[in-house]
């Protein structure tokens, strides 16, 4: 196992950061051992009514076996918290033992985060802030008024286009019961050196228990697992890996120890050698940890490509994969038979993590509605394993994929965009979504976006409303959705000067992700972001 802390953070210039409020003057965001507080006062309370609930039935002396309706529990809306990841960086030196080493990325690589938050109708801007994971150290802050808007006005808090040099955490305070809806994305791109290429991720939030599908380990392709623990709580991490040949057990997957404020690096390679495909399950005790691979791709001389591979769904029988980005399959035939280039064929990569082998079926959906694979779309998929699925049968464009499996899967698609050997290309992983819901906010990645959604199985509407670079939300637009096709939405035709979209869906089931684009082969895929809950309301029970 390789590790290394994290670099000192960067420091904000003025050209690079806007922060925009309408009619607000900012205040300080809280910092994050007060974040940490509000959060262990929510599990303070919920652990008090569990004692109660418990205290009740152990005092009662009713019939034995009446059934009990098991209450809800109203917690405290937490601060919404979102880890950005450390920009990409090029290993170098000891990268096979304890302590990698990195060096300068390229001379042109940047790498921003775009955030934006957005209070309930008719309330002022809460606090916000983007810091430092490892020190705290405020970059920038947004919110913190008291000047109350009109009834039903939406005014967002905006920052564009701030230079990292680290891994980051926006963080949003609640109103009462009320958490605002927020979000942020980081850019890399660069358009030199053997990080070469485009990336883009949500700012995620931390969790316990994450599945990531998409990487290699392969000769040339690097890949480091990065954990960043933005809490006050040390994490214990565990990792499970899975390759083609099946589970991958070894020294260095168990006890990671993660402080707090700190981001841990683990090179996979050193776990996982050789790996065409390779999933990776991250479970930690004591405080949630966020879990983003950095891949890279080096062919001899040439830069393959490079991503940030974000946690995709947890295993279930049913998964869907939005945003799949397939070039001229013929441009990219011609590529594959290059010496050096076959793993540019564009792939679905499915990790059975069970006891039982899957029978997996997909369906496949363009804007023209469904697609048919060659063979028919239904594969064995071996217990324990990560098994490659061809897609290079599809025609240009891009689709949704309907995965349907007798057992539990976790799913990626893994695709390339570049057709000319001698320029290099890029790697793009689209991961699994959620469901869309009532809420969820698109921040937009600093370059070409696309937005993709899809309702494979019965039609639906979205809502979509566009948040502009002044803060401002606009008109909704109402978009139809029909079953079993895949729609592109342009941000540019929601609103001026957009900076976020704000979805929402009713219907049958929708999904939806971000589609990014950069020069003649810049690429990379985000999943959209979960939606945010308003009030907490968690159901208290006691087990035995």
């Amino acid at each position: 196992m390789s590790e290394t802390k994290s670099s000192p953070e960067g420091q904000p210039t003025a050209r690079d950061q806007t922060v925009k409020e309408r009619g607000r003057k900012t205040a300080p965001a809280p910092s994050r051992a007060r974040a940490a507080g509000r959060w262990s006062g929510g599990v303070l309370l919920l652990a008090c009514a569990g004692a109660l609930v418990a205290g009740s039935s152990l005092a009662g002396t009713g019939t034995a076996g009446r059934a009990v309706d098991v209450p809800y529990a109203e917690v405290p809306a937490g601060p919404l918290t979102g880890v950005c990841p450390e920009p990409l960086r090029l290993l170098s030196g000891n990268v096979a033992g304890t302590d990698a080493e990195f060096s300068a990325e390229s001379s042109s690589a940047r790498s921003v985060v775009n955030a934006v938050v957005l209070p309930a109708a008719g309330n002022p801007l809460p606090a916000a802030s983007l810091a430092s994971v490892k020190d705290g150290s405020v970059l920038l802050r947004m919110g913190g008024g008291t000047q109350v808007p009109l009834a039903g006005t939406r005014t967002a808090g905006v920052a564009r286009d701030q230079q990292v040099s680290a891994a980051t955490v926006l963080s949003a305070d609640p109103k009462g019961a009320l958490q605002p809806t927020a979000g942020a994305a980081m850019t890399y791109a660069a358009t030199d050196g053997d990080l070469s290429g485009l990336a883009a991720a949500n700012c995620q939030t931390p969790a316990n228990d994450q599945w990531l599908v998409g990487a290699r380990t392969t000769v040339g392709a690097t890949a480091v697992l990065q954990l960043t623990n933005a809490s006050q709580t040390a994490a214990a991490v565990d990792l499970e890996l899975y390759g083609p040949a099946g589970p991958l057990d070894g020294p260095g997957t168990r006890g990671i120890s993660v402080a707090p404020g700190q981001t841990r690096s683990v090179v996979l390679a050193g776990l996982a050698a050789n790996q065409e495909a390779l999933a990776v399950r991250v479970r930690s005790s004591g405080g949630p940890v966020s879990a983003v691979i950095s891949q890279s791709l080096l062919r001899g001389l040439t830069p393959g490509g490079v991503e940030l591979i974000q946690p995709t769904t947890a295993p279930r029988p049913n998964q869907v994969v939005g945003g799949v980005f397939i070039q001229n399959p013929e441009a990219t035939r011609k590529l594959a038979a290059v010496d050096g280039y076959a793993s540019v064929t564009p792939s679905l990569q499915v990790a059975v993590p069970g006891a039982t082998d899957a029978v997996v079926n997909v369906r496949v959906f363009s804007a023209a509605g469904e697609v048919n694979l060659e063979g028919g779309g239904s594969y064995n998929a071996a217990a324990g394993t990560v098994t490659k699925l061809p897609l290079d049968s599809l025609p240009e464009g891009t689709y949704t994929l309907d995965i349907s499996s007798d057992v539990s899967v976790a799913a990626a698609a893994v695709v390339t965009r570049g057709t000319d050997a001698g320029a290099g290309t890029d790697l793009a992983v689209a991961s699994a979504g959620e469901r869309v819901g009532s809420e969820h906010l698109a921040v937009l990645a600093s370059a070409n976006t696309v937005l993709s959604f899809a309702a494979p199985a019965g039609a639906a509407e979205l809502s979509l409303a566009a948040v502009s670079a002044d803060g401002s939300l606009q008109a909704e637009k109402i978009l139809p959705l029909s079953a079993g096709s895949t729609t592109a939405v342009l941000p540019a035709d929601l609103g001026t000067s957009p900076v976020a979209v704000l979805v929402r869906a009713t219907g049958a089931p929708v999904y939806g992700a971000q589609v990014v684009t950069e020069g003649d082969r810049g690429l990379s895929v985000l999943v959209l972001p979960k939606g945010n809950a308003g009030a907490n309301r968690v159901q208290v029970g006691v087990g035995n």
